[in-house]
């Protein structure tokens, strides 16, 4: 078989973008479908572009691969997304394709101390592929879905005493809020992504962000909470919800979640969902008291940087 790997480029794009529709990939990959899927990779402030690749053997396409370089308090980790069609498995080209992403990332300077793999589970084949190439299991996050029951609205937001709320409207000061309330409340969050204020800025460049979907709380004039909402083909998402540590315990948390249930119902979301981390026990306790079930689950697996997989060793 004569296989080869391409950079994404605008010569492939819609190959790549065939491949993640195909209905193989297309679940895994839920967040590149529909008419924003592309533009949402291509946009992405932590999006890599030497983690972007196209498979093909014999000349027809078999395989993607995407990836995030993060920053973090502890220096940067990489996500990578690897899938090929079902067609063209157990081919090698999983493996080609995360060799090649392992080669870029050891070069890179400076280089991220970890490299996560991920995916829907149960998924027999992703885990072996995984526990192959030397990553361990390292979290799993649960997708959440409150159902929709007919005629029945969605929860009366109570805000606490002293709290302002305000829409996104693009200021300076609004850009500047919404960063520090981010960073404040997810900071000690088990991979928590530092963002700047030009982070803030290439997500709301975005053309399906929402800015009446994000909801900044105010109390005594400093920013302490916020929630923002996202809207994909197949759901709509309560994408982060935060709360400053000094605001937390006083309802907050629970109106912003309620005020974010009712932008998506309005909004005529096919339905209402949200991710959260496995052992987050404090978000997993609200969320289920508000109705949320967990529907799916995705697992994490980590493998540091520098390490070898047990294929590369034997290879060498």
């Amino acid at each position: 078989m004569v296989l080869s790997l391409e950079p994404l480029t605008l010569a492939n794009l819609k190959v790549f973008e065939s491949l993640v529709h195909d209905p193989s990939l297309a679940e895994e990959f839920d967040r590149l479908q529909g008419a924003g899927g592309m533009e949402r990779l291509l946009t992405d402030p932590f999006g890599d572009p030497g983690l972007r690749w196209v498979a093909r053997a014999e000349a027809a396409p078999a395989g993607v691969s995407f990836g995030q370089i993060l920053p973090d308090r502890d220096g940067a980790w990489a996500m990578v997304r690897i899938g090929v069609v079902s067609s063209h498995r157990r081919q090698g080209i999983g493996e080609a394709l995360l060799a090649r992403t392992m080669q870029h990332i050891a070069a890179l300077e400076p280089k991220p101390r970890e490299c996560c793999l991920s995916s829907w589970a149960p998924n027999p084949e992703a885990a072996g592929f995984a526990t192959t190439h030397g990553f361990r299991h390292a979290r799993f996050i649960w997708l959440m879905e409150r159902p929709r029951r007919p005629g029945v609205t969605p929860p009366a937001v109570a805000w606490p005493a002293g709290v302002q709320v305000r829409l996104f409207d693009g200021s300076e000061g609004a850009f500047a809020d919404w960063t520090a309330v981010y960073n404040e409340s997810f900071a000690n969050h088990y991979h928590f992504v530092s963002s700047t204020v030009g982070d803030s800025r290439a997500l709301a460049s975005a053309s399906d962000f929402a800015a009446d979907g994000l909801a900044l709380a105010y109390r005594d004039g400093r920013c302490v909470g916020f929630c923002r909402n996202e809207l994909y083909p197949s759901r709509g998402e309560i994408g982060l919800l935060g709360v400053v540590p000094e605001a937390r315990g006083t309802g907050l948390g629970r109106a912003l979640l309620r005020w974010g249930i009712g932008w998506l119902e309005r909004s005529s979301a096919a339905r209402t969902t949200l991710m959260v981390d496995g052992e987050n026990e404090s978000a997993l306790r609200l969320y289920r008291s508000e109705g949320f079930e967990v529907v799916r689950t995705r697992e994490i697996w980590s493998r540091r940087a520098e390490e070898s997989s047990p294929t590369e060793v034997m290879e060498h």
